[in-house]
């Protein structure tokens, strides 16, 4: 028998005191992923916790970047999220889980073992690849963004041929590399966290 799923979660009421009160809604700067690691810490089954809003599902959300065009693609329908199935997308991510942990209990090094975890089942793509933390994206419009906090990072490719979809990996299928004015463009066929991520991305540094 397969064991449950088991997805970090922090809980929001936890959350919100490191934020300044309730959680803002959009994309929004903020401290890193390793400041929130001291809070309590829970794993969830998953089914739980994708109905619980009291929980939020830290995900971490790497963007790949190409003299400013972005690594766009698009979810086919078996993907994990079903509900994101036929969006476009820029983000690769997913579920902390507990194997992802050291002793059950998930560090900063255990952290960014999960991010490239993420990567590496979805992408071929060189672990030297640096990430920027960026910020955060929380969307409790619709039933997904509701239990999950997206952490966004932002990685720098010398060359668009550093990154590819593995053919082995979640159904999803490469369209392109994307300025943030062609995103905009067709801003109604992405998902809403890809359209708040490049919002962080373009003003970094402003």
């Amino acid at each position: 028998m397969i064991s449950e799923e088991r997805v970090f979660c922090l809980m929001r009421t936890d959350l919100e005191p490191v934020f300044g009160g309730a959680l803002p809604q959009g994309a929004f700067t903020g401290v890193g992923p390793e400041s929130l690691l001291g809070l309590v810490q829970h794993f969830l089954p998953r089914p739980e916790a994708e109905h619980n809003p009291a929980f939020k599902q830290i995900i971490p959300y790497q963007l790949f970047q190409h003299r400013e065009r972005f690594f766009v693609y698009q979810r086919g329908g078996g993907v994990g999220e079903g509900r994101l199935a036929g969006r476009l997308s820029l983000g690769i991510g997913g579920h902390i889980n507990t194997g992802d942990t050291a002793n059950g209990r998930l560090n900063p090094d255990a952290y960014h073992g999960a991010l490239l975890r993420e990567r590496e089942e979805e992408l071929i793509c060189t672990n030297a690849v640096e990430t920027l933390f960026l910020g955060w994206i929380n969307d409790d419009s619709d039933p997904v963004g509701q239990v999950h906090l997206g952490a966004v990072h932002l990685c720098e490719v010398t060359d668009t041929g550093a990154v590819c979809i593995r053919k082995n990996g979640e159904d999803i299928h490469q369209i392109g590399w994307w300025s943030a004015e062609e995103i905009a463009a067709e801003s109604e066929r992405f998902e809403k966290w890809s359209l708040l991520a490049v919002r962080l991305a373009t003003t970094h540094g402003r």
